[in-house]
C-alpha cells in the first residue's frame, strides 16, 4: 500500500472526488465518525511536524465541515446517543463529528468554526481538564524533553537492557515511543513522579516551558475552559485519566484509568458522561480487555481511532473513526468516508 498510496493521494482520489462519485457512495454501515486532534492555532509555528501532523489547518477544517454539510448529515453527538440507547433511526449517510485529547485551542480555534457552520461536535477529554492548571499531555512533553536531551546513560531510562542497546541505532521518535509504552506500564503516581525527575534531568525542574504564543497549540483545557465548551453546545467524553497506552496497563490500573475519568467528568460537568474513547486508540493499544472494562464502567459507547478492527463490526465498544491528518487533502478525506480508502488498503493487505 505504502507503493500505491502517492498514486491515489495524487492522481486517483482527485479524480474520483471532482467526478463526484466519492460523495455519492454511502459510508460503510451508513454513518461514518470523522476524529480530530485539535486545530493549528494563527499564531503557532511548528518546528517538529512529527506530534504537530494529528492537527488540522483551520480553513481546512472548515473546508471539510462545509463539504460533510453539504453531501452528508451532520448530526448531534446527543442523536448519536439517542441511536446507540434507545434505537432512534439515524437519517441517511449520518456523520458525527469528534476530537480527541481536550487540547485548549478546541475552545480558542475549534468552537469558533464549528459554531459559524452550526455543528456540534462530541470532545473527548482527560481528567486534566477538572483541574484549574492541567498543563499538557504528558507524552508531548515527554517528546520535548527527549529533544532537549536524551535519556540514554541516565538512571532515567525506563527500556530493558535489550532494548537500550538497541535504541542507540533509533531514531528521536522511535526512542521516544518505546519510552511511552514503558512509562504507561507505570502506575500513575509513578509516571508522575518519574516525569518530575525527567524535567529535572533536562534542567525544567518546573516542567516544559511552551511559549505563551504557543499555548493554545500545547496546553490542556481548565476545568473553566471545559465549562465553556460545555455551555457552547457541544457534548463531552472522557479520554481516561491520564492517557496512557491501556493495553499496557494492569487490570486495576486500566479499569481506574477508564472508570476514574467517567467519574471525575461527571463531578465537574454535573452531567452523565455517556462515551468514551481509547487513547491512541489503535490494534497495538488496546483490545478485548478495554472493551469489557469500557462496557463495566458505565458508558454507552467507545470509539476507537481507526478505520477496520478484527472481529465483530456491530460492537458499540469498538467504534471505528476516521482519524483526520494535517496532510490529509480532501479528495483523500472523501475516500475515507466512502470506505473506498479501507477496502482498497484491505485489498492491498490481503
Amino acid at each position: 500500500m505504502r507503493l500505491v498510496s502517492p498514486l491515489l493521494k495524487r492522481a486517483i482520489y482527485p479524480a474520483l472526488h471532482h467526478s463526484g462519485w466519492l460523495a455519492r457512495v454511502p459510508p460503510p454501515g451508513g454513518y461514518a465518525v470523522v476524529n480530530y486532534h485539535g486545530v493549528v492555532p494563527d499564531d503557532y509555528s511548528a518546528d517538529d511536524t512529527f506530534l504537530d501532523g494529528n492537527l488540522v489547518q483551520p480553513e481546512a477544517f472548515r473546508q471539510q465541515l462545509q463539504f460533510l454539510k453539504a453531501h452528508y448529515h451532520v448530526i448531534h453527538p446527543e442523536d448519536f446517543r439517542a441511536w446507540i440507547e434507545q434505537g432512534k433511526r439515524l437519517p441517511a449517510r449520518a456523520i458525527l463529528l469528534t476530537c480527541d485529547d481536550g487540547l485548549v485551542n478546541n475552545l480558542t480555534d475549534m468552537l469558533p468554526v464549528l459554531r459559524s457552520e452550526s455543528v456540534a461536535c462530541l470532545f473527548f477529554v482527560t481528567a486534566a481538564s477538572c483541574g484549574d492548571d492541567p498543563g499538557m499531555l504528558w507524552y508531548e512533553e515527554l517528546y520535548h524533553l527527549m529533544r532537549i536531551k536524551p535519556l540514554s546513560g541516565s538512571d532515567l531510562h525506563l527500556l530493558t537492557e535489550a532494548g537500550a542497546d538497541s535504541a542507540l541505532a533509533e531514531s528521536l521518535q522511535a526512542q521516544w515511543w518505546r519510552t511511552l509504552r514503558s512509562a504507561s506500564q507505570l502506575d500513575a503516581g509513578t509516571r508522575a513522579d518519574w516525569m518530575r525527575r525527567v524535567r529535572n534531568h533536562c534542567g525544567l525542574p518546573q516542567g516544559f516551558r511552551y511559549e505563551s504564543r504557543s499555548a493554545r497549540r500545547w496546553r490542556l483545557l481548565n476545568i473553566a475552559e471545559l465549562k465553556r465548551l460545555a455551555e457552547a453546545g457541544m457534548s463531552v467524553g472522557a479520554h481516561t485519566l491520564t492517557h496512557p497506552v491501556l493495553s499496557l496497563c494492569s487490570d486495576e490500573e486500566a479499569r481506574w484509568e477508564i472508570q476514574g475519568s467517567k467519574t471525575e467528568l461527571e463531578r465537574v460537568l454535573g452531567k452523565p458522561v455517556w462515551a468514551f474513547a481509547y487513547p491512541f486508540g489503535n490494534p497495538a493499544t488496546m483490545g478485548e480487555r478495554e472493551f469489557r472494562l469500557a462496557r463495566a464502567a458505565g458508558f454507552s459507547c467507545a470509539f476507537l481511532n481507526v478505520e477496520h478492527w478484527r472481529g465483530e463490526q456491530s460492537n458499540p465498544f469498538a467504534l471505528l473513526r476516521t482519524h483526520v491528518t494535517l496532510d490529509m487533502t480532501l479528495p483523500e478525506f472523501t475516500a475515507h468516508l466512502s470506505g473506498v480508502h479501507n477496502r482498497l488498503q484491505r485489498a492491498v493487505a490481503g
